[in-house]
């Protein structure tokens, strides 16, 4: 018998199997490699102050050092490269930008995480339109295909992983365990992140994926390797002359094939701002499992004990989920509680209106 089945591995998969085998477990990883799945396509993003009123990301002072401690065990463990620390750059094209800035820029909650020195005119040589801006430390971006495929290969290695479609009709749920096309374990949990809105037992929840569209492109010569650069849109190094731009924000998509539109607007985007040339190379979709509280999905099914969730993670997944994943299995493991704010049992009552 498996202590678990996991359904899912995307970074939140990843990471709740790898807390469980650290505890010892057996596990079976269940995943048909979902080429628009998020984690495959995002950026890996660590960065602590977002958005145009410049907040601090929900609880990032927990979550980026445990964040950085788990990426880098995982390093040591698959020996490869998974973690770059890179400051983000926020670039201003407005004096309103600026001044909002200013006015935050006292606040205790992001003064930690300001680099001391910033200079524009390093910027206004290769983009238009920059007008000030601030550099954030404890910041970087996570290779998380490059670890899924390591992690994968180890979950293979070990015989822990089944790559197949789940068919949730082959679930047999019994009282104290699951079977599924003859494996017995004690537990299931589903991570599968966008595709759970498809999952019979827990689409009844909130969830608001939203599609983001991507560039891959060649910029030769690029002088901000070793920076994550925000000016409208991202341009972030990948590798090489390499580089990854995006992303758009769709709510309201209606394929999760890349559009003509959206490329056409992240090519002009990109235009508008860098002076260097540049060559398109991809264009490329992931639909992020957004939730409409922007808090994770986790917890027991309302009715089927033996049923579990691990989801929500949406465009925040790299530095979310490694801590909410320990946490999780300090639960499922010690019966440790659930943060309120991430536990399901928040939407329970939708369950009972259904």
């Amino acid at each position: 018998m498996h202590d678990y089945i996991i359904v899912g591995q995307g970074i939140a998969g990843t990471l709740v199997a790898h807390f469980l085998l650290q505890q010892g477990k057996k596990v079976l990883v269940i995943d048909h490699q979902h080429h628009q799945a998020a984690s495959m396509v995002a950026a890996g993003l660590i960065n602590p102050i977002t958005g145009r009123n410049f907040v601090k990301s929900w609880r990032i002072d927990d979550l980026i050092p445990f964040a950085i401690q788990t990426y880098q065990q995982l390093e040591q463990q698959l020996k490869v490269s998974i973690l770059e620390t890179k400051n983000v750059a926020m670039l201003f094209n407005s004096v309103k930008t600026e001044n909002d800035w200013l006015v935050r820029s006292s606040n205790p909650d992001v003064v930690d995480y300001v680099a001391k020195d910033f200079y524009v005119d390093f910027y206004k040589d290769f983009l238009d339109d920059v007008q000030n801006g601030v550099e954030f430390k404890q910041a970087g971006r996570v290779r998380l295909k490059e670890l899924i495929l390591a992690y994968q290969a180890l979950l293979q290695k070990e015989g822990n992983y089944l790559e197949e479609q789940f068919d949730y009709q082959a679930l047999e749920i019994e009282p104290n365990q699951v079977q599924y096309k003859g494996v017995v374990a004690q537990r299931i949990i589903f991570a599968e992140g966008f595709q759970a809105t498809q999952n019979p037992y827990f689409n009844y929840l909130p969830f608001a994926p939203a599609k983001g569209d991507i560039l891959l492109v060649n910029i030769p010569n690029y002088p901000a390797k070793d920076k994550l650069v925000k000016h409208g849109i991202f341009i972030i190094h990948l590798k090489e002359d390499l580089y990854w731009v995006g992303s758009t924000y769709n709510r309201d998509y209606k394929t999760i094939d890349p559009t003509p539109k959206a490329k056409k607007s992240l090519e002009e985007r990109l235009s508008r701002v860098l002076k260097c040339p540049f060559d398109l190379v991809d264009h490329i979709t992931a639909v992020r499992p957004t939730v409409r509280d922007r808090r994770p999905f986790i917890g027991q099914h309302p009715h089927f004990k033996a049923l579990y969730l691990f989801n929500g993670m949406g465009a925040k997944g790299s530095y979310l989920s490694p801590l909410f994943a320990a946490q999780f299995v300090a639960h499922l493991e010690q019966g440790k509680d659930l943060d309120q704010e991430v536990d399901i049992a928040r939407y329970y009552s939708y369950f009972e209106e259904k």
